[in-house]
C-alpha cells in the first residue's frame, strides 16, 4: 500500500465539502500528509445581460467575473478551515467539467488520497443531477473516500 503524504479534498462549498475537509484534516494529522483544497467551476450558459449590468462587471468577460467569483469563493472557504485549525497546503481553482478535472489534476499531481464530500441523492435527482463523487471514484488513479454531510 502506497503511503498517504498528499490529500486532495475537492471542495463544491457545501456541508458535505467542509465535512470531506474535516475528514481529510483528520487523515492527515494520522499519517502527517499535506491537505489541498480544489474548487472546480463552470461558468454557466446563459445569464441575462441586465444582471450583469446591475452587478457592474458588464466591463469583465463572464470568464472572468466567474473565475474571480470562483477564486474568492475558495478563499473564504479556506480561510474558514483555517479560523478551525485545519492545515491546508494549497488551494486551486479550475475551469472545467468538475469529476474529469479533479481526477486529471489528482493524477497529475500525484495525489495519494482524494475525500470527497457527497450530498448522498439518489433516485431521480441522483439520475438528473448525476454525482461528481460517483464519477471521480470511478475514474480517480487513486484512493478516493466519498464522505456524507450531516
Amino acid at each position: 500500500m502506497k503511503a498517504i503524504r498528499h490529500i486532495l479534498v475537492p471542495s463544491d462549498f457545501s456541508e458535505p465539502s467542509r465535512a470531506a475537509l474535516e475528514y481529510a484534516a483528520e487523515v492527515s494529522r494520522a499519517f502527517e500528509a499535506s491537505v489541498d483544497v480544489l474548487h472546480v467551476w463552470e461558468p454557466p450558459t446563459f445569464i441575462p445581460p441586465a444582471s450583469l449590468l446591475e452587478a457592474g462587471v458588464a466591463d469583465l468577460s463572464l470568464v472572468e467575473v466567474f473565475r474571480k467569483n470562483a477564486e474568492d469563493a475558495l478563499a473564504k472557504f479556506v480561510d474558514d478551515a483555517r479560523k478551525r485549525e485545519i492545515v491546508v497546503r494549497a488551494s486551486f481553482t479550475e475551469l472545467g467539467p468538475p469529476a474529469r478535472v479533479i481526477t486529471e489534476f489528482a493524477r497529475k499531481r500525484d495525489y495519494d488520497l482524494i475525500v470527497i464530500g457527497t450530498h448522498g441523492r439518489t433516485g431521480l435527482s441522483h439520475a438528473l443531477i448525476g454525482s461528481v463523487a460517483e464519477r471521480v471514484v470511478r475514474h480517480a488513479s487513486c484512493p478516493v473516500l466519498a464522505v456524507r454531510g450531516q
